[in-house]
């Protein structure tokens, strides 16, 4: 593959942010090793390398090159050894324990050796570190060593989702030195990863192949770059064969297949959806809500806004997740406007003021936020449409709570116990109305408790549904994620959702 991304994203970006080892030529073109180089289009901006201030998971693609985790999220979502090499379950006088045992003799990068203190050391970490992102993950966690190369993990509330957490950033692995040395890591790593950080630009950066790497399998490039484009940055690179493997909207198929590129769809965990603040009115009435979801044709917006590539929703896990019941369907939400419109009727809600805000620029977000204003409209409430920037969607909704319906899409999360915590239960973020469902307690509670994976997804299953009973939360779809894949590439496996891809053994 040709390399001309360099000049592109540094017109997208302000300048050099930083050098990390390595430099940058002119313009910013990068030289390719004789193994190559892979490149990959983000569908999201890095805002930093610190394991445990990335502000949303999606953002782990710029770190999982540079960081092992204690235990690795196959893109076929089962629960593989990496830092750890096995991991058992079990329950004595002090509650449920997870006994891990560690890879041995391996070494981070500045010469620290990696044993269960380093374990000790990052969770205290990701637990106690100003503006953690981890930190709600870990809640109730302590760790304890077992030997050299063995931790316990406590959590009286239960240890089920640890296997698949401790996959994601709190489970990644920082160097002793570099945490007590209280090393910044926003531009720089300190992780025992396939790869090192090279340069980091402005919507760019490139990797350097780890040539001391335990698994040398892994970096089957000698260069890796993750390039941020938009549409058009992203258009322009698949026609001039600049891109190995990136996301590409629908409309943009056609002109990738024309490029040579192989197009191939998934779905994924990502559940686009609307959540309600209960507390505000109308939405404190259940009647309202049930309406909103009925007034929604959800066959009909995956048709006409996305030519047929998603699958409509209508409970709270995603189509494409291992936790969605097939079975359900849209039994809880089926379309039907009339009955919709009497619900309005009969909750004394005609004519209420609704304001709906999600992300500006976020097209999907954008498109659905219409729809519903309109149906919203239809049925007898009178909407609105706020487009905000990200943080404000999240400050306007769960802090100020001023909004009472919010766009958003759930499921970016390793382990559903996250999803569940932050949506639907009754301290949850995305849940500023408190709002409690009994069953939906239970059934969290349960699953977290639960140790079998297996028996888990059952669980959830249960959950996935038994959230419609309040129509607490309004899921809508599932869009298909279209991949588009250069012939030259090799070793590449569409991730389990869209922004988690893996490179290990991917080759440009």
């Amino acid at each position: 593959m040709k390399r001309r991304l360099a000049a592109a994203t540094a017109v997208l970006g302000l300048g050099l942010i930083s050098a990390c080892g390595g430099s940058d030529d002119g313009a910013g073109a990068t030289k390719e090793a004789p193994g190559g180089a892979f490149t990959f289009g983000a569908v999201l901006a890095d805002t930093t390398l610190d394991p445990d201030l990335i502000p949303v998971r999606q953002m782990v693609v710029y770190t999982q090159p540079l960081y092992d985790s204690l235990t690795y999220l196959a893109p076929d979502q089962s629960v593989q050894p990496m830092l750890a090499t096995e991991w058992k379950a079990g329950e004595d006088g002090d509650g449920p324990f997870l006994d891990v045992t560690l890879r041995e003799g391996l070494t981070f990068p500045d010469g620290t050796p990696f044993t269960a203190t380093t374990v000790l050391a990052n969770v205290k970490r990701s637990q106690t570190l100003k503006q953690s992102t981890n930190a709600p993950e870990l809640a109730g966690v302590t760790v304890e060593e077992a030997g050299p190369a063995k931790v316990r993990f406590r959590n009286p509330a239960g240890v089920g989702d640890l296997p698949r957490t401790l996959a994601g950033p709190s489970g990644m692995m920082i160097s002793d030195k570099a945490i007590d040395g209280g090393t910044d890591l926003t531009r720089q790593s300190a992780g025992i990863g396939p790869y090192t950080v090279k340069t980091v630009q402005p919507n760019r950066i490139v990797y350097a192949k780890n040539p001391d790497y335990w698994d040398p399998r892994a970096a089957a490039s000698d260069t890796l770059e993750i390039n941020y484009l938009t549409d058009d940055a992203k258009l322009n690179a698949i026609r001039t064969g600049d891109l190995d493997v990136t996301v590409v909207p629908e409309q943009m198929v056609t002109a990738a297949e024309a490029a040579g590129y192989k197009i191939e769809r998934s779905l994924g965990t990502e559940n686009f959806s609307f959540s309600f603040n209960t507390e505000i009115k109308p939405f404190d009435d259940v009647r309202v809500r049930e309406a909103v979801n009925l007034a929604v044709d959800r066959e009909a917006i995956c048709k006409g806004l996305f030519q047929g590539q998603c699958e409509p929703t209508g409970q709270f896990f995603a189509a494409g997740s291992a936790q969605y019941d097939p079975a359900f369907g849209l039994t809880a939400v089926p379309f039907d406007l009339e009955k919709a419109k009497k619900l309005i009727q009969d909750a004394g809600a005609t004519g209420a003021k609704v304001e709906i805000v999600t992300v500006a620029g976020n097209q999907v977000m954008e498109q659905l936020a219409s729809v519903l204003q309109q149906q919203m409209n239809t049925i007898g409430l009178q909407a609105s449409v706020s487009l905000v920037a990200p943080p404000q969607v999240v400050g306007k909704f769960t802090a100020e709570k001023s909004v009472a319906v919010a766009v958003g899409a759930s499921g970016n999360t390793f382990d559903p116990a996250t999803t569940v915590a932050r949506y639907v239960l009754p301290t949850g973020l995305y849940n500023p109305g408190g709002f409690r469902d009994a069953e939906v307690v239970r059934l969290a509670a349960e699953a977290v408790r639960e140790t079998d994976q297996d028996k888990r997804t059952e669980v959830y299953r249960k959950l996935s549904t038994a959230v419609m009973k309040d129509f607490m939360f309004m899921p809508i779809l599932t869009t298909k994620t279209s991949y588009a894949t250069s012939s030259t590439v090799s070793g590449w496996r569409n991730p389990w959702a869209p922004a988690f891809p893996s490179f290990r053994g991917v080759k440009g």
